[in-house]
């Protein structure tokens, strides 16, 4: 039975890890880029869409995270230590990120620092399909999808508009059209990722609340929520702007494409319970329609982003690696 201290400190950390992925939440990126909406009210609309999405959409890859990668969650000896561990690695991986205005994967920061301390302490990693083979398939086909999605759809976007588009009234109409759907798709987006990111937060400690009733079984998506709004709000709006403005020259519709085709990928992999790179979906929707525009690539960006995916797991695992040996003989 967790002590009602350690309850408390846990509770802690993961609100400043859900507040550490809020603030490297990209998901309001092309309405900022695209001037639909000022980086202001992005933020603060996204703030309470991954506190709707987090609360609502969340069980299922949360379970996926705690039962299926790796035994190292039914260690209940070095419990408090792999748990801090885990959480301070994952918070130092976005924040750094977060400050520079990369969008990096809490998904990768959280698996990767599950898998580091699996690797320090003994434990076997489930490589197999119901495991992190599942995950690894879902991290590299994702992107592809995001990216196929947006080319097609973009594609058919741009043959409808040339066939319907003659005067510059019906363009600016278009472009209003393409502004209200877009903001229908960076909602339905942001519930997608909240689902997805808010279990990067809050999965270990999920368990420690198990046993009371509904709500209080919910208590820590709750914090999740909060966390997650609260980064989203204070640090996130540098991600916005970098992923918003320097990737690609944005349109009404292409951003409408970006959006749809991301929402597409990440709420069936939220529903089917897989967690996914929401971060390189959305990047690749974005080059998918950048593409299919024939619109010039930040390829210097571009490279930074991929660079940073790619660490991410590796820092996220050594971090937690590191933080565990020194902090284990505390308890």
């Amino acid at each position: 039975m967790v002590s009602v201290t350690m309850l408390i400190i846990l509770v802690v950390i993961s609100l400043l890890l859900a507040f550490a992925i809020g603030a490297n939440d990209e998901t309001f990126a092309t309405v900022v880029g695209v001037k639909r909406l000022s980086v202001r009210t992005a933020v603060l609309m996204g703030a309470v869409i991954a506190l709707i999405g987090g609360f609502f959409l969340s069980d299922r890859v949360g379970k996926t995270l705690r039962n299926d990668i790796s035994p190292i969650f039914e260690d209940t000896v070095n419990q408090y230590p792999i748990l801090i561990s885990i959480y301070v690695a994952m918070a130092i991986s976005l924040i750094l990120a977060s400050v520079f205005g990369l969008p990096i994967s809490s998904t990768e920061a959280l698996v990767g620092a599950i898998i580091g301390l699996s690797f320090a302490l003994g434990y076997k990693v489930n490589w197999t399909m119901t495991g992190m083979g599942k995950v690894l398939v879902t991290w590299l086909i994702s992107p592809i999808i995001g990216f196929t999605i947006s080319f097609l759809i973009m594609k058919l976007v741009r043959v409808i508009l040339a066939k319907s588009v003659k005067s510059f009234r019906q363009h600016e109409s278009a472009n209003n059209v393409f502004g209200v759907l877009l903001l229908v798709m960076v909602v339905w987006t942001g519930l997608a990722r909240a689902g997805n990111d808010i279990n990067n937060a809050i999965a270990p400690i999920v368990p420690l609340f198990e046993g009371g009733g509904y709500w209080y079984q919910r208590l820590p998506l709750l914090i999740g929520g909060i966390g997650l709004g609260l980064g989203l709000i204070i640090i996130g709006w540098r991600v916005l702007k970098t992923l918003g403005n320097d990737v690609v020259e944005l349109t009404p519709e292409s951003a409408f494409v970006t959006e749809g085709s991301a929402a597409i990928v990440v709420f069936l992999a939220v529903i089917i319970g897989i967690p996914v790179s929401g971060t390189m979906v959305l990047v690749s929707s974005f080059m998918g329609a950048g593409v299919s525009m024939k619109k010039p690539l930040n390829l210097k960006t571009v490279r930074l982003i991929v660079i940073f995916v790619v660490l991410t797991p590796i820092i996220s695992g050594l971090i937690a690696v590191g933080c565990y040996y020194a902090i284990r003989g505390l308890f």
